[in-house]
């Protein structure tokens, strides 16, 4: 959890109170309320024309009080830690002491899953011929494995390290086939959203959590986690069983993949050049090549492969493809 957050509104009418600044967001009746002691000088600070609006941006201390405001570039005030209230600085060391719980149970849980990883990389099945299937593959998909294939393709170990993500982007590719018409414009633009609303699993399942979902009829019927059933049945059919967290794990890379592609697919129908008639003027290779750093597949990383590529190195190795 982010100790900061901030916010951006657009302020339609500044009201002074007796000991608030009233300014009321655009669309929005309920005010937001900046102490007058705490403002330097008067609101608004700059001048508009009365169907102008106004910026306001607002940094937040755990998402409840306001420790910063700028308004039209100028700065409200700042607030700085050794001026915090008894209140808002026993809410910060409340949210602290979580996240620092939190940064012992995430490392000794990705430790864990490191660790049923490397005792389950050998179970994996090879992939004959591995570039060529990659090759057969949709261009979103085979350019993102293909990243690895080329840059990271070494030691035994890498190698079952891509034959696995190999075998759940398989996994992937049938489920995003299952849901999506990809003959169908409308069905591919707007899959990315539709999946990401049906994709429960790309969530942080705990163990105890899914035990629940798992023994309870009824969860099964229920349209919020039928994606997550669907993807640990095609999970257990393609690759061998694995450890009930490293399986939970593998089903969330799954989901995020599989939400990945579908931004990328869209992405891909969406922006290529056509001509006059809608027809594409270009390779699915071409296209993808133009825009490979608005993709998302290329920059996802996992503890499956933790490399994760810059900007740079996307853009090189695209260009020689």
């Amino acid at each position: 959890m982010k100790t900061i957050k901030e916010k951006t509104f657009r302020i339609n009418k500044v009201r002074m109170g007796e000991e608030y600044w009233e300014l009321y967001p655009k669309g929005e009746d309920k005010p937001i309320l900046l102490r007058i002691k705490d403002v330097y000088g008067m609101l608004p600070p700059v001048w508009k024309f009365p169907w102008q609006s106004h910026e306001l941006r607002l940094k937040y201390l755990v998402g409840k009080f306001i420790v910063y405001a700028e308004m039209d570039g100028l700065v409200l005030f700042n607030i700085p830690e050794s001026k915090y209230s008894d209140e808002m600085k026993k809410e910060l060391a409340r949210i602290k002491k979580i996240e620092a719980e939190y940064a012992v149970f995430e490392k000794e849980y990705r430790d864990s899953v490191k660790t049923q990883l490397a005792e389950y990389l050998p179970k994996v099945q090879a992939v004959a011929d591995i570039e060529d299937e990659i090759g057969n593959l949709p261009v979103c998909w085979s350019r993102y494995l293909k990243m690895f294939l080329f840059m990271q393709y070494g030691n035994k170990e890498e190698q079952q390290r891509l034959f696995l993500l190999y075998w759940l982007v398989i996994i992937a590719n049938r489920l995003y086939k299952r849901h999506v018409d990809v003959e169908s414009s409308l069905s591919v633009v707007f899959a990315a959203g539709d999946l990401k609303v049906k994709n429960f699993a790309t969530d942080e399942l705990s163990e105890e959590l899914v035990k629940q979902i798992e023994e309870k009829p009824e969860f099964r019927n229920d349209r919020a986690f039928a994606l997550y059933f669907e993807i640990k049945q095609e999970l257990n059919r393609v690759l061998p069983p694995a450890p009930k967290r490293l399986e939970v794990y593998l089903v969330q890379v799954i989901g995020q993949l599989l939400e990945a592609y579908a931004y990328d697919a869209a992405e891909l129908h969406c922006k290529r050049p056509r001509d006059f008639w809608g027809d594409t003027t270009n390779t699915d290779n071409e296209a993808y090549r133009y825009m490979v750093c608005e993709m998302k597949l290329p920059q996802f990383s996992s503890l499956i492969v933790e490399k994760k590529f810059t900007v740079d190195e996307i853009e090189r190795f695209n260009s020689r493809l």
